[in-house]
């Protein structure tokens, strides 16, 4: 059983676009709601960023930690189901190597900045490089350039937040020093 191509190979012709981006959608939607406008998640982002100090604030941290190893493993169960009923091309088969689906999720998540919804794009974005360097290997492309392009974009990607971080703490420190500075220049105007 394959799932429904809804039309949308009509619409998109000569590809294999199929019911699978609504159900991407779904999970993206559900997801958000889940992690931005509930308690569970919030105690979920909570956990991530410091379980000790979630402890601290009377939440199970061992207990949601569990919970969101347990839904990571379901989206990507998902996500698995969804390649191979998607009917375009992909197999269960017995091989030598690793498929490279399961890998490429960590990028993914990373150029996403960990929100569903940037998570979804960047999806997006990179299955196109990836079906584009399927394509290339038509005109005697090596297909590794295409994880060198996709690895770039992650380096650049990583290093524009490192820089984005690095400016927000030196302009945090001058306006500590501006502010400091402008008390003690009331101080001294007082007196």
């Amino acid at each position: 059983m394959l799932l429904s191509a809804l039309g949308l190979d009509t619409i998109f012709e000569g590809s294999s676009a199929n019911s699978g981006i609504f159900i991407a959608l779904g999970i993206v939607i559900i997801m958000y709601i889940i992690l931005n406008k509930t308690v569970f998640g919030y105690e979920l982002k909570a956990c991530g960023h410091n379980p000790d100090a979630a402890d601290y604030a009377g939440i199970n941290s061992k207990r949601n930690i569990v919970f969101a190893m347990m839904i990571a493993g379901a989206l990507a169960g998902a996500a698995g189901g969804l390649i191979y009923l998607a009917g375009s091309g992909k197999y269960i088969r017995v091989v030598d190597v690793l498929a490279g689906e399961g890998f490429m999720g960590i990028p993914v998540a990373l150029l996403g900045l960990s929100n569903p919804i940037g998570i979804f794009f960047a999806a997006l974005f990179i299955g196109h490089i990836t079906m584009g360097g399927f394509y290339m290997q038509l005109y005697n492309f090596v297909p590794e350039v295409i994880d060198i392009i996709i690895a770039a974009i992650i380096y650049f990607s990583a290093f524009a937040l490192i820089v984005k971080n690095i400016v927000n703490r030196v302009t945090k420190k001058r306006e500590r020093k501006r502010k400091n500075l402008d008390l003690e220049e009331g101080g001294k105007s007082d007196e």
